[in-house]
């Protein structure tokens, strides 16, 4: 009986062990994993977008299924090193893990009219309107206001190209301007500040005078 007793707390002892271990790995994980989101996240606020998109990655690379700060991160930091096809990929992960994610619906919206991609532009602007808080069903009609130009710029770019094909680049006429990330937004460069504050965990949308992306 005591040996019972002995082999059955001895066991005990080991599996109490194991699990300790086991907690003490994972946490030293989680801390390792929070550390490599918080530095990136703070190099994409100053405007490092290549430092965050290498360490973005790297998180990326050791995460079995990466967070929507990690997949959000590499969308902001393609976004701002202007690598819009690869933006564009992020985004649409990112709208996966969050499909009420206001900003980047409307990013991502503002990308498919860079590519051109007008039906899967126009699915945002109704992703938008199915959200229905203020901020997503404002965000929607700029989105739509710039689906309908961009439409209209693409076409007449395309004819000036048949027309004048070795003219140069001009940004605003031949080309359009850079999508801003959510750092120069706050700063006013894109959005105007007329457009009321994100509700129900959405984050700001301003309304937009962006010039639409090809």
């Amino acid at each position: 009986m005591n040996r019972q007793r002995g082999g059955f707390f001895s066991g005990l002892v080991i599996v109490l062990v194991i699990i300790l271990l086991s907690a003490t790995a994972f946490l030293a994980l989680a801390t390792m994993r929070e550390k490599n989101i918080v530095k990136p996240e703070a190099l994409l606020r100053s405007g490092d977008y290549y430092g965050a998109a290498q360490i973005f990655r790297k998180a990326e690379k050791f995460s079995l299924r990466p967070g929507s700060r990690v997949v959000k991160g590499l969308a902001e930091s393609s976004l701002g090193m202007e690598d819009y096809e690869t933006a564009a990929k992020y985004y649409e992960k990112l709208v996966k893990l969050e499909p009420d994610n206001v900003e980047a619906r409307y990013k991502l919206g503002l990308l498919y009219i860079r590519a051109k991609n007008y039906g899967a532009a126009e699915k945002e602007v109704q992703a938008l309107r199915a959200i229905g808080t203020e901020n997503a069903l404002s965000g929607a009609e700029t989105l739509a206001e710039n689906l309908s130009s961009g439409k209209i710029k693409g076409f007449f770019r395309d004819l000036l190209k048949k027309v004048a094909p070795g003219l140069p680049d001009i940004p605003g006429i031949t080309q359009d301007d850079p999508i801003k990330t959510g750092n120069e937004e706050a700063a006013g460069d894109t959005l105007s500040e007329n457009q009321p504050e994100a509700k129900d965990g959405d984050e700001n949308i301003h309304k937009s005078e962006d010039t639409v992306t090809e």
